[in-house]
């Protein structure tokens, strides 16, 4: 997992509501396919042209990119090799005000 500055204009999902609620997977706790523990996910984060979940903010700090990541109900399992690529899961719209 790597930070990358494509993420500097990223705005917190909690400006935005997801489409699938259930999909919030802020919380969880990110392993590999292996086990690994990377940490818990603190923080989802919004492309607010594309209006969608483009990574996760890990609770140290590291951001994630959501296509790297296979939700698994409560299971969230990171893929270094960009297989899980979750388009429909990152649907967000503006919340009614």
């Amino acid at each position: 997992m790597k930070n990358d500055d494509r993420f500097g204009e990223l705005e917190a999902l909690d400006s935005w509501q997801l489409v699938h609620d259930e999909q919030d997977i802020r919380g969880c706790t990110v392993v590999s396919v292996t086990g690994t523990h990377y940490g818990t996910i603190e923080d989802m984060l919004v492309d607010k042209e594309k209006e969608h979940v483009a990574a996760v903010r890990l609770d140290d700090g590291r951001i994630v990119a959501a296509d790297n990541l296979e939700i698994r109900g409560r299971d969230v399992i990171y893929h270094d090799d960009l297989a899980a690529s979750r388009v429909n899961y990152t649907k967000v719209r503006r919340p009614a005000v």
